[in-house]
């Protein structure tokens, strides 16, 4: 629904724990309780500390759509992905993995990985979203806080065509829609006499049911073909389409708007970076590899 911003450099779930395995050296009695430094500890293994700012700010590493995604038991799994990671490292330590050539080459190339996700994050650090930001962001994404028209629905459903039209002519001769819904309708909304509540129009709606937005408030349908068979509708009450105001907004809309005002202004200004970077060194791509 909302802006996705390109990807940046890093932005995985690799690249955190990359990020947290760097971090630390710090030490804590018990999770939980604060270092000297003033950091909650979220995990540690031995002498190895997680700090929670240390796991929120790896967290802005990742694209908006995974944050957002991001619920806590999906954060207890990086947690858990952290603990095993340390304690397998300390064990390949003792066994003398890193002295094996392969794996000092390894170490060597995740050296330039860490160095460029601690430059990405002081350089997220820098930025922060103003309110004009954020009123720059509504303005520009106001078709996404339209509220589309929407129909209070009446609907009542028969098994067959001769059924709805001896209905129908009940209706057009006077009878109350709720009480006919109530005594013939065989649809699930028949003890509600035939409300089926508030719909909102989308292009995902089936054929028949978008037939009401084009109904005058009030107004009766003919008989319909449906799934369950015959029906007939009624525009019971109808609104049409509204932009909110950003003050009409709710305050945790707001938040996430100057969220996403941020995240989209952190990626310009990461896209930049890359722009100012190559100005400075040579570099050569050759996509068209990746297509042999």
């Amino acid at each position: 629904m909302f802006y996705r911003e390109p990807i940046l450099k890093g932005a995985i779930f690799a690249g955190l724990l990359v990020l947290m395995l760097a971090a630390g050296g710090l030490c804590a009695e018990e999770s939980g309780k604060e270092t000297d430094e003033g950091g909650k500890v979220l995990a540690s293994v031995g002498d190895k500390v997680l700090l929670l700012d240390e796991f929120n700010s790896g967290l802005e590493l990742l694209q908006l759509k995974e944050q957002e995604d991001l619920t806590l038991e999906k954060k207890k799994a990086l947690v858990e992905n952290w603990i095993l990671t340390q304690l397998m490292a300390d064990e390949a330590l003792k066994r003398g993995f890193a002295e094996r050539e392969e794996v000092k080459s390894r170490l060597a190339k995740s050296r330039a990985k860490i160095l460029s996700e601690e430059l990405l994050l002081e350089e997220l650090t820098k930025i922060t979203a103003t309110d004009e930001d954020v009123s720059k962001y509504y303005e520009s994404h106001r078709e996404l806080f339209t509220i589309p028209e929407t129909v209070r629905l009446g609907v009542i459903t028969l098994g067959t065509q001769e059924e709805a039209k001896g209905a129908l002519k009940r209706l057009s001769a006077g009878e109350d829609f709720a009480e006919v819904a109530k005594s013939v309708s065989i649809d699930k909304y028949r003890d509600s006499g035939g409300d089926a509540g508030i719909v909102a129009k989308s292009d995902e709606l089936p054929e028949y049911i978008r037939a009401a937005f084009y109904l005058q408030e009030g107004s009766l349908s003919d008989v319909i073909r449906c799934q369950e068979g015959y029906c007939i509708l009624k525009a019971i009450t109808k609104s049409s389409p509204k932009t909110l105001t950003f003050e009409e907004l709710s305050p945790k809309l707001k938040a996430v708007i100057k969220k996403r005002a941020l995240r989209e202004k952190r990626a310009k200004a990461i896209l930049q970076l890359q722009t100012e970077l190559e100005k400075k060194v040579a570099v050569k791509r050759n996509l068209g590899l990746l297509e042999d």
